[in-house]
């Protein structure tokens, strides 16, 4: 197989994949860096009072562009431009192009944040940017489609393989719900649907997409396995992007909305269960008799862990849209609470496995402190599980404060909590630097790989 794609090497190989995983880590650390501040700043304005760059707002409008738009959708490239070549077996049809587009996407979003830190920001929730940084970001993703889809018009191995479903649907519809989502031209109410479609389309079409992708590719990799259902991954799929685009006024649902957009988004919510556990479903019989690999496997170990948490998340968004309990927590931190675990524990955790599973494949050579990297998966865990339960009890606290007649951010319990959520985000970016600190070292210092030993499966992919 590593013969049959040597005659297209235009360049070394894996350049792009591994550039992008290198710049995803430098956007993990510091958007996990920024996201601790913004929330000690929250929790205590008075700490930056007179340095308007580091309000509270602003500090959170800069650490959500640098987790989403920095680590998740770099570590995104990275998947399209490593996986879907061992999908089609062709190389990446221009390695040069994929890293420069990573460099160039690095480049636009520091600059774009830096706007955002002194003020000249939208004030849309993960549509902060200024526009001439939403015009060269949505010029970007469509490069990466391009070099993705006709690396998949190039593949030798005709029949497409169910990650490379995801993934092309992923850079397929990125540049739409970018463009769609940062649009300035809606008012009104039309606005705050537009605004509702555009994060749900980022959390469902890409983010979640492109980790069913890895999902997809790295279990079966990993386990040796084959997939347990392919009439199923096509389950997935086709309900995925059915109901993905209609859930997103869930997200504003509590607000004065036409009803007929609230009850399409609250059903559309429903349905995506179909496919977030119909996935899960799907790998975890395929990895079935195979499971003590993820002792020593932490890409397997962060793909299984991602489903479960989005088996999670799915339910509790499905549950938070019912209006009875929607109009309860709806103007509280319980939906901030919904999107930290997506953001920080299913996606990230997809985006972890693609990590473990490629970087040493692509470096060739093994982590170099297998005690570094559990302490990352735990400290991970553990952080999104603690921080997921604190604000998911601040937002229910807040409500039942509200409800009483009683300052919604008043009351010890709500302070307390707050804490704890502080401590969450610092837990997380420990675990973060640690993750930054294993990969330098295993580039420079980690043993050989060996294939065979490590898993037959991953020797014949890579």
């Amino acid at each position: 197989m590593v013969e049959a794609r040597t005659a297209t090497y235009q360049y070394e190989p894996d350049f792009a994949a591994r550039q992008s995983i290198l710049w995803s880590i430098a956007w993990l650390v510091g958007g996990v860096t920024i996201t601790l501040v913004a929330a000690v700043v929250t929790m205590r304005p008075s700490l930056t009072q007179g340095h308007g760059f580091l309000s509270p707002a602003l500090l959170v409008a800069a650490s959500h562009t640098a987790i989403v738009f920095g680590w998740l959708a770099t570590v995104g490239f990275a998947a399209i431009f490593a996986l879907l070549p061992r999908i089609g077996e062709v190389q990446l049809h221009n390695e040069v192009l994929g890293a420069t587009t990573t460099l160039a996407w690095s480049f636009v979003l520091t600059v774009g944040i830096l706007f955002v830190l002194v003020g000249f920001d939208q004030g849309r929730p993960f549509a902060e940017l200024p526009a001439g940084a939403d015009l060269a970001l949505a010029l970007i993703l469509v490069m990466v489609l391009y070099n993705a889809g006709v690396t998949v018009v190039r593949r030798r191995e005709k029949t497409l393989y169910v990650s490379g479903w995801f993934l092309l649907a992923a850079a397929l519809v990125a540049p739409l719900i970018y463009i769609i989502g940062n649009l300035p031209v809606f008012t009104g109410y039309v606005d705050v649907i537009v605004n509702g479609f555009y994060i749900n389309a980022l959390e469902m079409l890409w983010l979640l997409a492109i980790g069913l992708g890895i999902a997809h590719y790295v279990i079966p990799v990993e386990t040796g396995n084959g997939l347990h259902s392919v009439t199923l991954a096509r389950a997935t799929f086709w309900s995925l992007f059915f109901a993905g685009g209609w859930a997103g006024a869930r997200i504003y649902s509590f607000g004065a909305l036409p009803a007929y957009v609230k009850t399409i988004a609250v059903a559309m919510t429903f349905v995506l269960l179909l496919p977030v556990w119909s996935a899960a479903a799907n790998l975890f019989a395929t990895a079935r008799g195979r499971w003590e690999l993820a002792t020593r496997s932490y890409g397997l170990r962060f793909a299984s862990t991602g489903l479960g948490l989005a088996v999670a998340w799915i339910g509790l968004e499905a549950l938070s849209a019912v209006p009875a309990i929607s109009r309860y927590v709806g103007l509280t931190v319980w939906g901030d609470g919904l999107r930290f675990l997506a953001i920080f524990g299913v996606f990230s955790s997809f985006g972890f496995a693609l990590i473990y599973h490629a970087y040493p494949l692509m470096v060739g050579r093994e982590w170099y402190s297998r005690s570094a990297a559990s302490f990352h998966f735990w400290a991970t865990l553990a952080g999104v599980g603690l921080g997921t339960v604190s604000m998911l009890a601040t937002g229910a606290a807040q409500s039942a404060l509200t409800s009483s007649g009683q300052a919604p951010r008043g009351g010890t319990v709500v302070d307390a909590l707050h804490v704890v959520t502080v401590l969450a985000f610092a837990i997380i970016a420990v675990a973060q630097y640690a993750l930054a600190y294993n990969a330098m070292r295993t580039s420079r210092s980690g043993a050989y790989v060996d294939l065979i030993a490590r898993s037959p499966a991953a020797a014949r992919s890579w």
